[in-house]
């Protein structure tokens, strides 16, 4: 567990604070866009991207936070990159491009929801690949 005076440094309370924050805005974005575009598979996808956020929020000081940290991280932002920034390729699509068009904002709230998914998903890997270096004594701490 986490030391709550460090909880504020710490490299996946920052990563999963910041996707979750994200995740939330692009959510109230297409509130704001009126929900353009969206039928019900993108917004059951959204949902679940969200439910992610916060179970990799809430899971952030577990033994297994790193796995689900990268797990959601680079999955999050692989469908978010599907969904929006490619031509209308199914009915998982809202392809800003085909679709919507959004305003700036709206790139700007969805590049800020790719970019720290990515950023989850790095901070998830660079801790599994730094618990693997430390000492199994370390790791049971």
């Amino acid at each position: 567990m986490q030391q709550p005076s460090r909880a504020g440094r710490d490299p996946l309370t920052i990563a999963a604070g910041a996707y979750l924050a994200a995740n939330l805005i692009h959510g109230a974005d297409h509130v704001r866009q009126h929900m353009a575009g969206l039928d019900t598979a993108v917004k059951v996808g959204g949902a679940m991207l969200t439910i992610g956020a916060i179970y990799a929020f809430r899971r952030r000081h577990d033994r297994s936070a790193p796995v689900i940290a990268a797990l959601i991280g680079l999955t999050s932002a692989a469908l978010v990159i599907q969904s929006h920034l490619l031509p209308h390729w199914s009915t998982f699509s809202d392809s800003y491009i085909d679709d919507i068009h959004p305003d700036p904002l709206s790139w700007v709230v969805v590049m800020f929801e790719i970019a720290t998914g990515l950023l989850l998903g790095a901070v998830g890997l660079a801790e599994m690949r730094a618990r693997r270096r430390r000492p199994e004594a370390l790791q049971e701490a």
